[in-house]
């Protein structure tokens, strides 16, 4: 797959589905817009694998039985133009909408702001079979191809920082277990969509957070995933981790992760 250009829109949690987990119209004619401007590639942003740990009301739900025709208009409205539409699979995890969630993540936290019971190793192992199976929909719907969520503090991420990630069993300790996770989940989707359908992952460059991921194992990352079926690295860093730094706070404007993403390639 060859991008016709070099503009893309990065996911943005435009929350505009229908509260069911479809599209609306709305949102087609938006990524439509976006089409017919000249974008290279398109994403949208938090389209969620499973609908109990959604980022927010509003998000995308790609599982089985979702009818096909909203996402059909929103993957033939979007590529106009010759542009490239992907889905940003995710999983909210310990930072999903509560109201709408038994939060869960890689270790029990009861911090001020958050709280969210420990993930089973059985919960786990059905990880990766969610997001093969959402991203052989977003295929069949007409997507042409899918990024992997993987930072920003949700699930993904969640594994890979060791302030979230205290577990001791094959899942936890060490950055290789810590990654393991994110490397089946990538496994499975290729599995899932075959050798041609382009597939992209968002890592965090860095946490912002004191014990979170450090640049440092975030480029022992990008070994790894530089020896998997990634296609694209999207990168970015920070956490909605209550109370954390954004990228933009305090910093000078312009690519906050030049110097990250130079040393990744």
């Amino acid at each position: 797959v060859v991008l016709k250009n070099r503009l893309a829109k990065a996911a943005m949690s435009d929350s505009l589905g229908d509260g069911a987990g479809r599209p609306t119209a709305r949102q087609s004619r938006l990524y439509e817009r976006w089409s017919q401007g000249g974008l290279g590639l398109s994403i949208v942003g938090e389209v969620q694998t499973r609908p109990d740990f959604p980022e927010k009301p509003g998000n995308l739900v790609l599982q089985d039985g979702t009818p096909p025709a909203p996402f059909q208009d929103l993957t033939r409205k979007g590529t106009v133009n010759g542009t490239h539409l992907w889905p940003q699979l995710g999983h909210a995890g310990a930072l999903a909408f509560a109201p709408l969630s038994n939060l869960a993540g890689p270790s029990a936290l009861d911090l001020p702001g958050l709280k969210c019971r420990e993930l089973s190793v059985a919960e786990i192992q059905e990880i990766p079979g969610e997001f093969a199976a959402a991203a052989a929909l977003a295929k069949s719907y007409g997507f042409t191809g899918i990024e992997i969520h993987a930072a920003h503090g949700f699930l993904l991420s969640q594994f890979l920082s060791p302030l979230f990630n205290r577990r001791s069993d094959a899942y936890g300790g060490s950055a290789g277990a810590r990654a393991r996770l994110v490397l089946e989940v990538i496994a499975a989707v290729r599995d899932a969509v075959g050798p041609a359908f382009p597939i992209g992952i968002k890592i965090n460059a860095t946490d912002y957070l004191e014990g979170g991921v450090t640049t440092t194992e975030a480029l022992s990352l990008i070994d790894a995933l530089d020896a998997s079926a990634i296609d694209l690295i999207d990168t970015s860093g920070g956490t909605y981790f209550p109370g954390a730094k954004a990228a933009s706070d305090g910093r000078a404007k312009g690519a906050y992760f030049r110097d990250f993403t130079r040393a990744a390639k």
